[in-house]
């Protein structure tokens, strides 16, 4: 078979794919399978007249670069991509700490995850429920020493956001008296908005579930996630300091000898992917998966209430347990890509960290910054250049920032976020946004590498004369551990 026609079967394979397992068939869905089309059609044409391995030093070289313009506007960054159908596994890790050392960020690096946190939290209540050790479907007040006695809602609900609780009284501040949180926590209300996002229930849920410390430890050392933990040693970064987690209700718990569920848990970028690698190897039953991207509900949107009770327009639905799950509106109101499957999930955390899972197309995907740190509160001007490679300095989703653009980041210190402030190159302001918005062109360009990295090594594989791409991409995966049977570590029921 001639080159060309190899190029083009593996390239219509490759979208076939794509399209056999999309979830959602909106306009913008069909907008971003088409975007990935045209992204995977410049690689075809690269392929056409160049090497594998040329081409694939290019979308590394590309990758890379995106990955430390986006440095540049927070002093460290650690990234990881892996495609764990085909093989591949790249990952880019640029800047330092932030800190007195300049250490450099690297693989060992552990960012404060902060609402990631979520992810291990029902993660955990899953594995319980499926192991039989705790109910995910039991309410709330009635489980045995449950202290939540007026709540009476079922946990995966209360894991799902499907009820608004409203504790009596603010728990962020970590001055208040021990007698003052508990006060405030356990009494907990039901408010008018459904599905509205907040800490309070995985803080509720995490202090439900059955020797939660030693049952997940076990398990965080199956799944190699030794990194993964509420201490804070070795290279870290990721919050305002050095001394303690920037979620202010993970401190006062913590320093209340309580396990937070929300935030709190440090890791690296590896971590995240080991994640992905344990469900897409059965960690959890289908059934457990299906649970933790159910909305709980068929609709996209629901009304939303002010404070007397009137309706005042509609709020997506766009979570399902705790994690970002496709919706028609995209990146707009979420955090996944259009155009993935069913079993494709996001989540977010405060201090700059996202990490993307698709299960059926085995893409998966780790951004942790460092914001919020000190070195990032100060003010910083950049002016956008064109590389030599003739790919913009930094952009944002589908409108790449123009040559000689000016960008100033500075930090809200009332609002505890970074901002950044883009003016053309006369000096005219052009928009106004949040770091994290920044993030969303690197979030797609993540996907986009591993799209044409698969073509590139499928368009290999198939020629059968680039050896050494194929060696050096398998040198770097990761993630082929195979499991026959996850061990149930047996614990004695307490609750």
């Amino acid at each position: 078979m001639e080159k060309e026609e190899i190029i083009k079967r593996e390239f219509f394979n490759i979208i076939s794919e794509l399209k056999a397992n999309q979830k959602l068939h909106g306009e913008v869905a069909n907008d971003s399978i088409a975007k990935m089309a045209r992204e995977l059609e410049s690689t075809a044409r690269e392929l056409d007249v160049n090497t594998p391995e040329e081409v694939f030093i290019k979308i590394r070289r590309d990758y890379f670069n995106a990955v430390s313009a986006e440095a540049l506007l927070s002093p460290g960054i650690a990234t990881v991509i892996e495609d764990s159908k085909d093989r591949i596994y790249l990952a880019r890790y640029d800047g330092d700490l932030a800190d007195e050392t300049k250490t450099l960020v690297s693989k060992d690096t552990r960012f404060d995850y902060a609402s990631i946190t979520k992810l291990f939290t029902v993660l955990e209540a899953l594995k319980l429920n499926q192991d039989g050790l705790f109910d995910i479907n039991q309410i709330v007040a009635e489980i045995e020493k449950s202290p939540y006695k007026t709540l009476n809602v079922t946990v995966a609900d209360i894991l799902r956001f499907k009820y608004e609780l409203q504790t009596a009284g603010r728990i962020d501040d970590p001055n208040i008296a021990t007698t003052v949180f508990y006060r405030r926590l356990l009494r907990p209300k039901l408010g008018m908005n459904a599905y509205t996002y907040s800490d309070v229930p995985y803080i509720i849920a995490k202090t439900l579930m059955p020797n939660s410390r030693k049952f997940f430890t076990d398990y965080y050392e199956e799944l190699g996630l030794l990194s993964v933990g509420y201490d804070i040693t070795g290279p870290i970064t990721g919050g305002y300091d050095f001394e303690a987690v920037a979620d202010e209700k993970a401190r006062l718990m913590m320093r209340l000898g309580i396990q937070p569920g929300h935030a709190g848990l440090f890791g690296t970028a590896d971590d995240l992917i080991k994640v992905f690698d344990a469900l897409n190897n059965g960690f959890l039953s289908e059934d457990s998966l299906e649970q933790l991207l159910s909305s709980g509900t068929d609709k996209y949107y629901v009304p939303k209430y002010d404070n007397d009770g009137k309706e005042i327009g509609l709020k997506p639905v766009n979570r399902g347990m705790g994690v970002y799950v496709e919706h028609p509106e995209g990146l707009k109101v979420g955090e996944v890509v259009p155009g993935l499957s069913n079993k494709a999930f996001a989540i977010t955390g405060f201090t700059g960290g996202y990490a993307s899972y698709d299960l059926v197309n085995g893409f998966s995907s780790v951004i942790l910054a460092n914001p919020l740190s000190i070195e990032a509160t100060k003010s910083k001007v950049l002016v956008n250049r064109v590389p030599e490679d003739n790919k913009y300095l930094l952009d944002k989703v589908g409108n790449p920032l123009k040559e000689g653009s000016i960008i100033v980041s500075n930090y809200i210190q009332s609002e505890k976020k970074k901002n950044i402030n883009i003016f053309d190159s006369n000096g005219e302001q052009i928009e106004n946004r949040a770091y994290t918005n920044m993030l969303n062109s690197l979030k797609e360009q993540q996907l986009y590498t591993l799209l044409k990295l698969r073509l590139t090594k499928r368009v290999a594989l198939a020629l059968a004369n680039s050896d050494l791409l194929v060696e050096h991409i398998n040198e770097e995966y990761s993630g082929g551990k195979k499991f026959k049977k996850w061990k149930t570590v047996k614990h004695q029921k307490n609750y």
